[in-house]
């Protein structure tokens, strides 16, 4: 097309690289008004007056060159659109990068092992979706979402169909709404879910422990008594095994948290971490964590338990004992990097957005001089390894 327009076939070549820069107007991006007269100038042939004496319209010098040939008309028109006009020229079309600032994301390539989105029946202040495309945005690896009262694995399948950038991992946790301990539904949510299914969390909110602690009315689960696992605690770690996923620990007591370990191990289950390890629920003590440690189960430490405390932002988490980031930092001093995941368990609506709290948790283990080597073990290699990805 542009050689219609050519005087010549030496005018032909560039006229045809002006229009496929032109072109380059579907991508995203967009460039100031200084740039676009800079393209406006490079459409000129480097002889034109027009290019030696600067824009000055109307002039004779500017009349001479333009000489009323298609392509300086076409010029002409596009010098006008391009400055003046609302719409932008992506950046690719003078070849500038998109992202002027291309400094790396302190959580780039991180795992978030515990966030709560909606839909939910407590009220989220993201959806799944959303969640995954910020992740994305921050270059985050993966995440996974979790919610006490149903299954996320089928969820987790489609928002890696509509947001493909990044990882999202789902599961389910043993409450009385799934029917408590329950094999089927396990068996169900991996069935559903397939890779993406990976997560089964013992009892949380409705676990005998976070009933009896946070002084809550009803009848809760228990997994283990008397520091042996029930039948339909066993059911379940057997699939578990059979199927290569991560066990959770949940809200239960120190001694079942003991007890369900020791097991999952003489039945080979490889992936065991133990929920937010330091909040009240499940309450271990530093001996606890080590013991668990040593027979191979990861530690989680929450960001959101920093959060927790009779000055929490957020009601629900008033009733929780503030878990110092100085706390955390020396439970992983003492007992190794190697043996910690980091998560956020954010979701709730004044907490910080999911991946600028795992900034922020990043920033303030770092402070409290935590490196960057044992930072990437907990945030990427760990979570990576229960994952398999």
């Amino acid at each position: 097309m542009a050689r219609a327009f050519a005087d010549d076939e030496q005018t032909a070549e560039p006229v045809a690289r002006s229009c496929e820069r032109i072109s380059a107007i579907a991508l995203n991006g967009t460039i100031p008004v200084q740039m676009r007269l800079n393209l406006f100038y490079k459409l000129l042939p480097s002889h034109s007056s027009v290019r030696a004496g600067g824009l000055r319209l109307c002039s004779p010098e500017f009349l001479s060159a333009v000489d009323y040939s298609p392509i300086y008309i076409i010029a002409i028109i596009a010098v006008f659109w391009l400055s003046f006009s609302v719409f932008s020229l992506p950046v690719y079309a003078v070849g500038y990068p998109q992202f002027p600032d291309s400094r790396k994301s302190t959580i780039e390539s991180a795992i978030d092992f515990h966030i709560h989105s909606s839909p939910d029946v407590i009220p989220r202040r993201l959806d799944d979706f959303e969640v995954a495309k910020l992740a994305a945005k921050a270059k985050m690896k993966a995440v996974v979402l979790k919610n006490h009262f149903g299954s996320t694995a089928a969820r987790a399948v489609l928002v890696n169909k509509i947001v493909p950038q990044i990882e999202v991992f789902g599961g389910i946790v043993l409450n009385h709404s799934v029917g408590g301990i329950n094999p089927q539904a396990v068996e169900a949510m991996h069935r559903i879910g397939g890779k993406y299914g990976k997560v089964v969390w013992l009892p949380t909110v409705d676990a005998e422990c976070h009933l009896r602690v946070f002084h809550k009315p009803g009848i809760g689960i228990k997994v283990a008594e008397n520091g042996k696992i029930l039948p339909e605690t066993e059911a379940v770690l057997k699939i578990v095994a059979r199927e290569n996923l991560v066990l959770e620990t949940g809200h239960i007591s120190p001694e079942e948290v003991m007890a369900v370990v020791a097991r999952a191990k003489l039945l080979n289950i490889q992936n065991i971490l133990i929920t937010h390890a330091m909040a009240d629920v499940p309450g271990l003590s530093l001996k606890n964590m080590q013991t668990a440690a040593a027979m191979g189960a990861f530690l989680e430490l929450a960001f959101v338990n920093d959060l927790m405390g009779e000055n929490a932002t957020d009601g629900g988490h008033r009733n929780w004992h503030h878990v110092s980031i100085s706390q955390m930092a020396a439970a992983i001093k003492l007992i190794g990097a190697e043996h910690f995941v980091l998560s956020t368990d954010l979701g709730r609506k004044p907490d910080p957005l999911p991946a600028e709290g795992y900034a922020l948790f990043v920033k303030k283990l770092m402070g409290e001089g935590i490196s960057q080597r044992e930072i990437d073990l907990m945030m990427i290699e760990n979570p990576a390894r229960l994952l398999g990805i």
